[in-house]
C-alpha cells in the first residue's frame, strides 16, 4: 500500500450543478481549498438596488435621462449562463421607471445572448420573472445581420456592430453582475454592448485579441480589450449600468448604478475583495468546480482557465462540470480545431479558413491551459472520446480521477480544491 493512503483523508464537498459532489483527499497532500471570500449580504436588496438607482455613480439620474432621453427604453439583460439576480433587480427598476415617467409599454429588455442560444419563454419566465415578462417585452437577441448596423471601426481596428433597436432606443440600460472574466478583466458594465449585442464580426475581433492572453488579462480591469468593449458602448449610446456583486452563495453584496465606465470601476473594487484569493503554492493537481459556469463546457472554459493557472506545469486539473449540453453544442467549429497548433488556428482565422473567430478565440483560451496541464473532465454528459478531440479526457468517476492523477503524480502530489472555478482569481505572493 502507497504511503499517502496510509494517512488520514479529508472529506471535501464543492458544487456540482444544483447538487453537490463529494470526495476524499489525503491529509498530507490537500495544499489549499480556495472559494470566493466570505462576504454579507445586503440587508434590504430593494432599498439598496432603489438608493443605487437614485444617487447614480458620474451620471445623471433616471428623471433627468428621461428627460434628455425620451421614454423609449431598452434593457440589456443577461441569459441563464450567468448568476446576476434579473428576476429580483427588475421589479425595482421597473418602478424606478415609471416613477421617472417611462409606462411599462415603452420597454424592451433585450437578452444580450452574444454568441449564445437563444432562451426559450418558459426559461425567460423562470429567469426574469413571470410578473416581469407579463409587464414588458422580452426578447431574444436576433442573428440575421440585418438587424445589426455598422459605426465603424475602433482605433485598434474593431468594427463596431450592435443590434439596431439598441441603437435606436432613447434610453438603454444594462443590467449585470462583476466578477473576474478571462476576456474582458472583469464582467460587467460595458460587456453588455459587447458582446452582448454586437454582431459575430464584432465580438470575434475582441475575443480574438484576448484569447491567447487570457492568463494576463483575468483581473485586470484597465486592459487593452475592455477599453475596446468600452469605446463600444459609449460610442453606441450605453446610458446607464446597474451592477451587482454576489458572495459565494449567490446573494447580493453591493449595488452600483450610473455610467458604464464610472460605476463598473466602482463595483470592481468591491469584487476585488470577494473573488481574489490568495494562495501559498501552485498545486500539483487541481480539483475545480466549473459552478456557476455549469451549462457546457464552452462556459465551463472560463473554470478551465481561471483554474487552471492555479496548476503547475505539467500538473492536472480535474473539472468537475455537469455539461448537461455537451461541449460546444452553439460553436460546432470549435470541435473541428481538435489539437490544432495555436500557430495554425490564427493563421486559418487571417485565411478565412476558420468563420467562427469566437470559437477559434476560445480555442486559444483552452490552449494556453491545455498546453500547460493535463485537463479531465469529471462528468456523465461529455464522454472521454468526445473530449481526447479537443486534447482533453473525462470520466464520470472523480474518485478515479484523483486516484489517476495521484499515481502519475506521486505520493507526495500537492493538491489543491476550487469550489467555484468560473468566478475564483488565485493570486500568489
Amino acid at each position: 500500500m502507497t504511503a499517502y493512503m496510509k494517512t488520514p483523508n479529508t472529506v471535501v464537498e464543492i458544487p456540482f450543478g444544483n447538487a453537490r459532489l463529494a470526495f476524499e483527499v489525503p491529509a498530507d497532500n490537500l495544499a489549499w481549498i480556495a472559494s470566493p471570500n466570505p462576504s454579507e449580504p445586503i440587508a434590504d436588496l430593494r432599498a439598496a438596488v432603489r438608493h443605487a438607482i437614485r444617487a447614480p455613480i458620474a451620471s445623471p439620474a433616471l428623471p433627468e435621462l428621461v428627460r434628455q432621453c425620451g421614454t423609449d427604453t431598452v434593457l440589456l439583460v443577461d441569459d441563464s449562463t450567468r448568476s446576476t439576480p434579473q428576476s429580483l433587480i427588475l421589479p425595482i427598476l421597473l418602478d424606478e421607471l415609471n416613477a421617472a415617467g417611462v409606462p411599462d409599454r415603452d420597454i424592451t429588455a433585450i437578452i444580450a445572448l452574444g454568441t449564445h442560444r437563444p432562451m426559450s419563454l418558459e426559461e425567460c419566465a423562470d429567469r426574469f420573472g413571470r410578473d416581469v415578462v407579463r409587464r414588458i417585452r422580452v426578447e431574444n437577441l436576433p442573428t440575421d445581420p440585418a438587424e445589426f448596423r455598422s459605426l465603424g471601426t475602433t482605433p485598434l481596428g474593431v468594427p463596431i456592430s450592435v443590434y439596431r433597436r439598441y441603437l435606436d432606443s432613447g434610453l438603454s440600460i444594462a443590467i449585470g453582475n462583476i466578477i473576474p472574466h478571462m476576456y474582458a478583466g472583469w464582467a460587467g458594465g460595458a460587456k453588455m454592448v459587447q458582446p452582448g449585442i454586437s454582431n459575430a464580426e464584432t465580438t470575434a475581433k475582441t475575443h480574438l485579441m484576448a484569447g491567447p492572453r487570457v492568463y494576463e488579462i483575468l483581473g485586470e480591469v484597465e486592459n487593452p480589450v475592455r477599453k475596446e468593449m468600452e469605446q463600444i458602448a459609449v460610442e453606441t449610446g450605453l446610458k446607464f449600468i446597474v451592477n451587482v456583486v454576489l458572495n459565494r452563495e449567490g446573494e447580493v453584496v453591493e449595488v452600483v448604478a450610473g455610467d458604464s465606465i464610472a460605476a463598473h470601476r466602482a463595483g470592481v473594487e468591491v469584487a476585488r475583495k470577494v473573488y481574489t484569493v490568495p494562495l501559498p503554492e501552485r498545486a500539483d493537481i487541481v480539483v475545480a468546480s466549473s459552478h456557476p459556469a455549469d451549462r457546457d463546457l464552452w462556459q465551463g472554459f472560463k473554470a478551465v482557465n481561471n483554474s487552471g493557472m492555479l496548476v503547475r506545469d505539467g500538473g492536472t486539473l480535474l473539472l468537475a462540470i455537469p455539461a448537461p449540453e455537451g461541449i460546444a453544442p452553439d460553436h460546432p467549429e470549435l470541435m473541428r480545431m481538435g489539437t490544432t497548433p495555436a500557430p495554425q488556428v490564427l493563421d486559418k482565422v487571417a485565411r478565412g479558413k476558420i468563420a467562427d473567430g469566437v470559437a477559434a478565440a476560445t480555442y486559444l483560451a483552452l490552449d494556453r491551459t491545455r498546453s500547460r496541464v493535463n485537463v479531465v473532465l469529471v462528468t456523465e454528459n461529455i464522454s472521454n472520446d468526445e473530449a481526447a478531440e479537443i486534447g482533453l479526457a473525462a470520466t464520470p468517476d472523480i474518485h478515479a480521477a484523483l486516484a489517476a492523477a495521484l499515481k502519475r503524480h506521486g505520493p507526495h502530489a500537492r493538491i489543491g480544491v476550487v469550489t467555484h472555478g468560473a468566478d475564483i482569481m488565485g493570486r500568489f505572493s
